[in-house]
């Protein structure tokens, strides 16, 4: 790789494909590298559909979370959070009572340093660098 993007931390090994960076592509983000934008062509060969499907997943989240807000939900637990993008749980529901409080979980390290900065200075935010498939780690995490 001749230039590395100022997004990726030195140690992360962008010629190892990330879930997050794929949907990262797939969203039309730019938080992706060769090794991405390559697995999520060949998905896209296979499912053409996924482009929309990433897409759909996201609109959900901007009708599901005010629902929720409405409904009288004030925290939230974004497990696989990804790359943020645009519309993220913290800013639809904060916008809606700024007294939410939200807390990002991914195992991804680009899409937890992403996180941190996109809710740097906001209190009522944090993240965890957990996988999903250890909920317990989740719940232990003092965040």
């Amino acid at each position: 790789m001749l230039d590395r993007p100022s997004w990726a931390p030195k140690h992360i090994d962008l010629d190892k494909p990330s879930s997050a960076r794929i949907y990262n592509y797939l969203l039309g983000g730019a938080c992706n590298a060769a090794s991405d934008r390559a697995v999520a062509r060949e998905l896209l060969a296979i499912t053409p559909e996924i482009r929309d499907m990433a897409r759909v997943n996201r609109a959900f989240l901007r009708r599901v979370v005010p629902f929720l807000v409405h409904s009288g939900v004030r925290q939230f637990l974004d497990i696989g959070s990804g790359i943020p993008n645009v519309g993220n749980v913290h800013d639809v529901a904060q916008q809606l009572d700024p007294e939410c409080r939200v807390v990002y979980v991914d195992n991804d390290p680009i899409a937890i340093a992403h996180s941190e900065l996109l809710i740097q200075g906001n209190e009522r935010a944090g993240t965890v660098t957990a996988d999903f498939r250890d909920p317990d780690s989740i719940l232990r995490s003092p965040t």
